[in-house]
């Protein structure tokens, strides 16, 4: 008769893992996989429910040989899978998937790692969800129908932690921020409202530095400048993080480029 399995050198998280990644990733978030550079170079993961589209991505991102490819996934459950034991540093993604679509993929994903960059690229209309993938927590859209040189720079940008879309589209979101703070301004009291860090980072932000140059500077986090990015918006009363770049280009008045 066969004795008691010894598991004594096992961590038992790792069995749990195993069974209920979600459950144990919300409940002990430092257990979440941890992004890696290969060879120095960033790693993309594709999630596109169109195998003509994630065959085209893996070559062309090959081709460019400045980022390697992690993985890719045809649905939102097969790509939440994969990146419990695999996150990579940006995950670009269709919004529509078979199963649970790409924009509430994204509302998932957020709070279980709030690091991970995240690019659409989609045949959708950038009118209707570009707007809509930001709140939700992506930093760049891009059409599917954009020329590929578009896309090299939009992931560039992506990954330093910067804000890409359509320059038409940045325009009107910047112009309906810029008329939401003009009715803002004679109320001074949100600003006041910031605390020296929070103001500090807003400048930066007029001055066109990403997350990870504002970190750098300030000597904190990435994810802590976010967070404080996240707090001014809150308090000053904006809707997405494109909005609360123009209202601080339009306060600081140094115009930077958001595509």
């Amino acid at each position: 008769m066969l004795g008691p399995i010894i598991l004594s050198n096992i961590d038992p998280r790792k069995i749990v893992l195993s069974l209920t990644p979600i459950y144990l990733l919300m409940t002990f978030p430092s257990m979440a996989s941890k992004s890696g550079k290969v060879n120095g170079k960033e790693r993309i993961a594709i999630v596109d429910s169109q195998p003509s589209s994630r065959i085209g991505l893996s070559h062309f991102i090959k081709k460019i040989g400045r980022w390697e490819i992690a993985w890719s996934s045809a649905t939102a459950n097969e790509a939440m899978e994969k990146i419990c034991n695999d996150q990579p540093d940006l995950m670009i993604l269709e919004i529509q998937l078979i199963g649970k679509d790409g924009l509430e993929f994204i509302k998932t994903l957020m709070p279980l790692y709030p690091t991970l960059k995240i690019m659409v690229h989609s045949a959708h209309s950038e009118d209707f969800y570009a707007e809509r993938c930001l709140k939700a927590g992506a930093m760049g859209y891009l059409h599917k129908m954009e020329p590929m040189g578009h896309f090299e720079k939009a992931v560039e940008k992506v990954l330093r932690g910067e804000l890409y879309i359509n320059p038409r589209i940045a325009k009107q979101a910047l112009q309906a921020a810029v008329c939401q703070s003009e009715s803002l301004k004679g109320d001074d009291h949100n600003l006041h409202n910031l605390t020296d860090r929070e103001l500090e980072i807003m400048i930066l932000m007029a001055e066109g530095q990403s997350c990870n140059d504002s970190a750098e500077k300030l000597k904190i986090s990435p994810r802590t400048v976010q967070v404080h990015r996240n707090n001014i918006r809150l308090k000053i009363g904006l809707e997405s993080s494109l909005q609360l770049h123009a209202y601080a280009v339009h306060f600081y008045g140094r115009d930077t480029s958001i595509a």
